[in-house]
């Protein structure tokens, strides 16, 4: 895992000094990425917020496409649809009646893991999840919600990393693609 981090960096021709210094700012180990994203989405302010759940909604909602493909169930429209109200109240005031339906159709299409307790139904949930906590932030702007969207996010990565074998939490901190989820929230929530 940290071999794949190490060429990346050596692509860049950075000095060893250098590279081991990164290495150690850019593994982060869970409860410290954990804490350190919870103060951050909780001091970002309401605009920067919706931003930042938008955009993880949108990195989320391929893998909720794949579920509805493979499994001829669910609507991805709909999800879509959801994800470009939320887009819409950074312009204009936020429709309620118009977010609330929207809240009772996600959750229409949110995959039952008794159903799909797969992989892939687990990433269109957490993809279902993020959007359906975005339209509730919406409503209540409650800054929770921002940081369970982000976990989502790295709930998927993390099922995305141990799909074909079981990983330890260190080889899980080190593995390139959660250094690169866990500092994008960092970064974002800046």
């Amino acid at each position: 895992m940290i071999e794949l981090y190490l060429r990346k960096i050596n692509k860049l021709k950075l000095s060893p000094i250098f590279e081991l210094y990164a290495i150690k700012l850019t593994i982060m180990r869970y409860e410290e990425f954990l804490f350190r994203f919870n103060k951050q989405v909780f001091d970002l302010e309401y605009c920067r917020q919706l931003d930042l759940a938008i955009s993880i909604c949108k990195k989320l909602f391929f893998d909720y496409d794949e579920f509805t493909k493979k499994y001829q169930w669910g609507n991805s429209d709909i999800l879509l649809d959801a994800i470009a109200i939320c887009e819409q109240a950074r312009l204009y005031p936020v429709n309620n009646s118009l977010v609330e339906q929207f809240l009772m159709k996600v959750d229409a299409i949110t995959p039952d893991m008794d159903d799909y307790g797969d992989m892939l139904g687990s990433h269109a949930l957490n993809a279902c999840c993020a959007v359906y906590e975005t339209l509730q932030f919406l409503l209540d702007q409650d800054s929770k919600r921002i940081y369970n969207i982000g976990i989502s996010y790295t709930d998927n990565v993390d099922f995305k990393i141990q799909e074909h074998e079981e990983m330890t939490e260190l080889q899980i901190d080190q593995n390139p693609l959660m250094i690169d989820a866990r500092n994008y929230l960092i970064n974002q929530s800046k």
